[in-house]
């Protein structure tokens, strides 16, 4: 089910999908590329990934009206294929959120809120970085979907999202912006997000 669609400044588009279809209901959106789709999905045996798969396929075909063949450079990043539109994918037990612009980088993550987050706080923040004790869990999974949103928009190696990412601070709101910088190169970013019901969601257009 589509749960949110919008389009932002500079020819940018964004969507949440909510996975509730099953695998079956799934394929049958799909034609032209379908066997291509079946030949992808064939080595994978988890359930859950699987529908992973194929949502980010079916959110992709709801955004640009094809169906899209997913490519990956030696980093990891996706494109589709024999395209020169830029993705950026995010995926988390029940969403898929997807964000594609023509002529800029985008980059968007979207997390569950779960409370082991606070397990691995010690490897999110570093001490330069406050929260915002209104909203502890909130602030804190903003920080993180803030870091995997610069990883995946840098073009520099930053392996440690402690130091090598850093968040100013901010009072967190239901919808808002942020800014935040990766201290290799020194690129600054300015960061969205919303906080829904049961997961926030970060992107940033660049």
């Amino acid at each position: 089910m589509l749960l949110l669609e919008q389009s932002l400044d500079d020819d940018a588009r964004l969507a949440v999908w909510q996975m509730e279809e099953t695998e079956e209901e799934l394929w049958s959106s799909f034609h032209e590329q379908r066997e291509r789709y079946e030949e992808e999905l064939r080595s994978v045996s988890n359930k859950h990934r699987r529908l992973e798969m194929l949502t980010v396929r079916l959110l992709l075909l709801h955004l640009i009206h094809q169906e899209p063949v997913i490519v990956h450079d030696e980093e990891g990043r996706p494109s589709i294929e024999n395209s020169s539109l830029r993705i950026s994918i995010s995926h988390t037990n029940r969403y898929v959120a997807v964000i594609i612009s023509e002529s800029h980088d985008v980059g968007i993550d979207i997390e569950m809120k779960k409370e082991k987050i606070f397990r691995v706080k010690h490897k999110i923040l570093s001490p330069k970085e406050i929260i915002d004790e209104n909203r502890t869990l909130d602030s804190l999974l903003l920080h993180w979907c803030a870091k995997e949103t610069i990883f995946k928009l840098s073009d520099v190696s930053l392996p440690e999202f402690s130091e090598d990412i850093i968040v100013n601070p901010f009072a967190v709101n239901d919808e808002g912006t942020f800014q935040a910088y990766e201290t290799k190169q020194h690129h600054s970013f300015l960061l969205h997000y919303r906080v829904m019901e049961d997961c926030v969601l970060v992107y940033a257009v660049r």
